[in-house]
């Protein structure tokens, strides 16, 4: 049995560009990639846009999430920690490797311009994961 690998994507309300990221692991990496999410400052709740996109996608489990703030997520070594839209450096999360993702804020965009973000994260996710695998 090998390893699995642990992901942290952190930004900033944990409402729709980590949660996206985090509900793509799990749609097409579940049995090899634990992932997680976080914000700095979480929002109540996850984004309605989040839900909608990623069932678009056939990812089905969005509603079941819940937002988390960085001292909610399991305390161990990640392999991956990558902040998104965000550029902090988060000292109390144990990492092997860190990553910046510069992505505008989706929760002005009309249908269209989220479709195309949701869709330039999900080429990021899956390169990292097909990167993952080798």
């Amino acid at each position: 049995m090998t390893r699995k690998t642990y992901i942290l994507f952190v930004c900033n309300d944990n409402a729709l560009l980590s949660q996206m990221a985090e509900a793509m692991v799990r749609l097409y990496r579940n049995d090899e990639i634990m992932a997680f999410s976080a914000g700095i400052q979480p929002a109540r709740k996850v984004s309605l846009q989040a839900i909608t996109q990623m069932e678009r996608i056939g990812y089905e489990g969005m509603k079941l999430h819940t937002t988390k703030s960085i001292h909610d997520v399991p305390d161990f070594n990640y392999d991956y920690v990558i902040t998104i839209g965000v550029q902090a450096y988060i000292s109390n999360i144990s990492a092997d490797r860190r990553l910046e993702w510069r992505f505008s804020d989706g929760e002005e965009m009309d249908e269209v311009q989220l479709m195309r973000l949701r869709d330039k994260l999900l080429n990021k996710v899956l390169n990292l994961v097909i990167s993952v695998a080798v």
